[in-house]
């Protein structure tokens, strides 16, 4: 049985609200994992064409389908494929953006589980979207504080790229949702960020 495409939810709306407070204009943005397609009408506001991608045809269909509706088909390309393994490498993208499956669980649940740690899965999105990232591009993606998310970040340091903590919001007792900033070198003077980090963090 075929699952739905992920839709909105907290993580989902917490993840364009960082985007939207993310000063500049793009010539091309990425997302990896499109959904029913919310994310990819944001970046539709703040770029002149969007790649989106999901490895489930149905959420491809829908978010090609949220397009038609809201008019912003001209402007999206919807791609079924792995991460952004479908696209050539190189110089791509200014800007990407991906809610990735990031709770720890062991289960094969495309949906949620961000493997053992929980961060498994969005380093491999990072992988991808890196391997197709402008030199001065920008990844915005989300992490839960329930995955070793310090790892992660430790992981993209040593890999040469620069993080921080855009905005968090707590969920419940025991989870904080991050939205996290990846950039290769120091960020461009056009790109400003209205938010204070509540975890310290320069942003």
């Amino acid at each position: 049985m075929t699952p739905e495409p992920y839709r909105a939810s907290e993580d989902t709306v917490l993840l364009a609200k960082a985007l939207e407070c993310i000063d500049g204009s793009y010539r091309l943005a990425g997302e990896i994992g499109c959904g029913a397609g919310f994310i990819t009408e944001v970046l539709a506001s703040m770029a002149e064409e969007v790649v989106s991608s999901d490895i489930d045809i149905e959420a491809a269909r829908e978010t090609w389908s949220r397009a038609k509706q809201k008019g912003f088909n001209w402007k999206v390309h919807v791609v079924c494929c792995d991460r952004l393994e479908a696209i050539k490498e190189g110089e791509v993208f200014q800007l990407t953006a991906f809610n990735p499956p990031y709770l720890p669980d062991e289960e094969e649940d495309t949906a949620t589980s961000g493997g053992p740690s929980g961060v498994e899965a969005p380093l491999s999105f990072v992988e991808s979207a890196a391997k197709r990232m402008a030199r001065n591009g920008l990844m915005v993606l989300l992490l839960s504080s329930l995955s070793d998310w310090l790892r992660a970040l430790e992981e993209l340091t040593i890999k040469g790229f620069c993080t921080s903590v855009l905005c968090a919001k707590s969920v419940g007792l025991f989870e904080d949702l991050l939205v996290i900033l990846v950039m290769r070198s120091a960020p461009r003077s056009s790109t400003r960020t209205r938010d204070t980090d509540p975890y310290g963090k320069a942003v």
